[in-house]
């Protein structure tokens, strides 16, 4: 995080969107909108740690129900590691690793309060 802002370059990596959910010191949880190919770029830069792409099926955020990958998770986790945080165990879906890390963040994140639309 940079100002509040994602520390990221949109002239190089862009994305159509953002919404910022919380802060823990100098690190920012976000909700990125874009195409596939910029979520991808996105998540390949080394400050991020992407969760989930989510699409729009008709069922609200159904990706989250999947069991996270062992490449995904193997990212958070070195990620928490590294400040010391628990890591998330094999078998957790991608709802509840969401839901761990952002309450670690606030306590009081509620996912389902949440509603994000691209216009």
């Amino acid at each position: 995080m940079n100002g509040g802002l994602p520390d990221i370059n949109t002239a190089i990596t862009p994305v159509k969107g953002w919404a910022h959910c919380d802060t823990i010191g100098n690190q920012g949880a976000y909700l990125f909108s874009g195409t596939g190919a910029q979520l991808i770029a996105l998540n390949a830069l080394p400050q991020v740690v992407g969760l989930v792409a989510m699409t729009d099926s008709g069922i609200k955020w159904a990706e989250l129900d999947g069991v996270i990958s062992v490449a995904v998770r193997n990212k958070i986790n070195t990620w928490l590691s590294a400040r010391g945080l628990q890591t998330i165990p094999a078998g957790w879906t991608y709802k509840r690793t969401l839901l761990e890390i952002y309450r670690r963040f606030n306590e009081r994140f509620d996912i389902d309060g949440i509603f994000v639309t691209d216009q």
